[in-house]
């Protein structure tokens, strides 16, 4: 690999300039986005594998351009349908208390591309961002002009800016989250010492076939020889693929049992095994630990808002986290009037959503995500799923900061408001509490607040920058 410099600590203060750089910078790779977000039209497994296998080969092609940062680097892959973020983190905080030195990449970002960029809970810098891009332009311009294929795409470079990024950081270990499906993801050309599945739901099924078995058969694709192999509680359909996908590889499947727990404590059991599976701290975990696993946690995801009134921020965009978040919302009794605040990206399915997450709310409002180049449900449309389903909106905004007024206003000072349908809706909401230039600057989801919001407005968020 040529050298590219090594990043150096840095705690100097965060300027207006280096942020409006780093926006500049991330216009640059939002620039490279080509056509809709997945396929218009289900694919069988055979058209999954072979697309697929294209994609992977064109994204190894171009790290070998880059002097394949991925080679060397230790990792935790983990992938799944629901709480596969979550994981992650709590892996991450794990690993980062026993002493490690951790990278953590999530997917997708809520505020600011810098989450991609963790190291030990602080994000990068927005001027090693444009560093990073500053290098990686230069290969991409030579990529299009000599690869049958042309230009990298949005995707690859964003992965390939993480590897070299951990690489630069000089991370002893980084915990990778797949992006859908895992087998074909672009994140699978990492060689992990670990491998999880947390989960086997029906999402993503126009891209991995079109069943359970499918989806299952994808996200065991992340296993790889000599790296240890852990899951989560599966379904009936799905447990002969990821069964088969280890023993093909010779490793003995960690099956975790999780029964009766609600999602968050799923997610933390999953972790204390993964560290456990992967061998790095010893027979058993210690008390540091354990509580850092447990306080580990990923922004957006039943996240109470600072205030009085009890905001929770989620994603929930998909059936299974829809009836998780559901039993959630029972489970701690929150309080009344429990108001959603729902809105959905244009390929996701309100007839899968809303049936799972609505009976748990007394009212909601409709309204849309704000994200680049992915076009929201429109919100009456979502309005009239909602009345097929027996609960219409009692008010629908487009604007996700309007919504959250009107969902305020319904709550009062005793209810509760509750996001989900879609991680960026809550990425959206959340820079009303944890402004994104503070998060910038502070480089942390939580930088400190001289009032409990929620702010008017938002500033515009990163993940919907026009280029």
């Amino acid at each position: 690999m040529p050298d590219t410099g090594v990043l150096t600590r840095d705690d100097t203060p965060v300027t207006d300039a280096e942020i409006a750089a780093g926006h500049a910078a991330v216009g640059y790779v939002n620039g490279l986005i080509k056509g809709p977000a997945g396929p218009t039209t289900p694919r069988t497994l055979e058209q999954s594998i072979q697309a697929g296998e294209r994609r992977l080969a064109r994204f190894r092609r171009f790290l070998a351009t880059l002097g394949n940062p991925q080679d060397g680097l230790r990792c935790v892959h983990v992938g799944g349908t629901s709480g596969k973020g979550s994981v992650a983190a709590k892996v991450a905080a794990g690993l980062s208390a026993s002493g490690l030195r951790t990278g953590l990449h999530c997917t997708p970002y809520l505020q600011t591309a810098l989450e991609k960029f963790d190291c030990d809970g602080q994000l990068a810098r927005p001027s090693e961002l444009v560093d990073l891009v500053d290098w990686i332009r230069p290969h991409v311009d030579r990529f299009a002009a000599t690869d049958p294929d042309g230009q990298p795409t949005y995707g690859m470079v964003w992965v390939a800016l993480t590897l070299e990024y951990f690489v630069r950081a000089r991370v002893d270990i980084a915990v990778m989250e797949v992006g859908a499906g895992g087998r074909f993801d672009l994140s699978n050309v990492i060689n992990p010492d670990l491998a999880i599945v947390t989960s086997v739901g029906r999402d993503h099924l126009k891209s991995l076939g079109g069943t359970l078995e499918t989806v299952a058969w994808h996200k065991a694709g992340i296993f790889k020889p000599g790296a240890a192999a852990l899951c989560g509680p599966l379904p009936p359909e799905a447990q002969p693929p990821v069964r088969e996908a280890a023993a093909a590889i010779g490793q003995p499947l960690i099956e975790v049992p999780l029964d009766g727990a609600d999602f968050r404590s799923r997610n933390t059991r999953l972790a204390e095994a993964a560290l456990e599976a992967l061998g790095a701290l010893g027979p058993a975990l210690s008390p540091a630990v354990q509580q850092a696993v447990a306080r580990g946690r990923l922004a957006g995801r039943f996240e109470r808002m600072p205030g009085r009134t009890a905001v929770y921020l989620d994603g929930a965009h998909n059936r299974d986290k829809a009836r998780a978040l559901g039993q959630v919302i029972d489970a701690g009794g929150l309080p009344r009037p429990r108001v959603g605040l729902i809105g959905m990206v244009g390929y996701r399915a309100a007839s899968e959503v809303l049936p799972q997450l609505l009976p748990h709310l007394d009212v909601w409002v409709a309204t849309e995500p704000q994200v680049y180049r992915k076009p929201a449900f429109p919100v009456g449309q979502l309005a009239d799923a909602g009345d097929e389903c027996g609960q219409a909106p009692i008010a629908q905004a487009s604007d996700p900061h309007d919504a959250l007024q009107a969902a305020l206003a319904l709550a009062g000072n005793h209810g509760s408001v509750v996001s989900g349908g879609s991680v960026y809706l809550a990425g959206n909401l959340r820079a009303a509490w944890f402004p994104t230039l503070q998060v910038a600057r502070e480089r942390t989801m939580w930088p400190r607040l001289d009032t409990e919001g929620p702010h008017a407005r938002a500033v515009l968020a990163d993940t919907y920058l026009q280029t």
